[in-house]
């Protein structure tokens, strides 16, 4: 993303989510790039979902912001770390948002097997190593018009190189697994973009 581009990425949202998300990137924990979370956001608007599926809750910001913009969505999120679980779910409750959420602490491609009904949004932001692992179930959790939101798909840009680290290997190769299926799959329309950390969309044509 070029410096031009990053310089016009502006966020509306909540002052005190704002406050928030500084405080947790000023103490190390992980949130959503600034453009990404836009452009998520926009997606949100325009498809206006009532089934959302988050993996990856973290601290739940962005589950908060995704409630904000979709007022009568009802969000099920999942979490691996039982920290970041415990402070989600008291931020749900701080910005009384615990009726519109369902929280799951565990490992996601054990919980989202056993998941039923359709989602007509999903948010994919959970262990970058395990998106391809995933996929079938999203898949079949995904309503017909449903739209997959993945963030931190070109991971750092090492999805682009020829040689990335050997210590990426897998991360890389499961990552372009997932991009792949996607952008070969007739059945969706999908775009991969560079902003933030690489973000794919793919919309369910079925």
């Amino acid at each position: 993303m070029s410096e031009f581009t990053q310089s016009k990425v502006h966020l509306v949202i909540n002052e005190d989510i704002a406050r928030m998300r500084k405080d947790y990137r000023e103490q190390g924990i992980p949130t959503i790039l600034d453009e990404g979370l836009n452009l998520l956001l926009l997606t949100l608007k325009l498809k206006k979902p009532k089934k959302i599926l988050e993996i990856g809750t973290a601290t739940g910001m962005s589950g908060i912001c995704m409630l904000d913009v979709c007022k009568d969505a009802h969000l099920t999120t999942i979490e691996a770390h039982e920290p970041s679980y415990r402070t989600a779910k008291a931020n749900f409750e701080k910005h009384n948002y615990t009726n519109k959420v369902t929280c799951h602490f565990g490992d996601a491609g054990d919980i989202i097997r056993f998941l039923d009904g359709k989602f007509d949004f999903i948010f994919l932001d959970g262990p970058k190593a395990r998106y391809y692992d995933y996929l079938p179930e999203l898949l079949r959790l995904l309503a017909p018009g449903g739209v997959l939101f993945a963030d931190n798909v070109l991971f750092r840009g090492l999805v682009e190189c020829e040689k990335p680290p050997h210590r990426d290997n897998t991360i890389v190769r499961n990552l372009r697994a997932f991009i792949d299926t996607l952008t070969q799959n007739k059945n969706f329309t999908t775009s991969l973009i560079d902003a933030g950390d690489g973000i794919l969309i793919a919309y369910n044509n079925e």
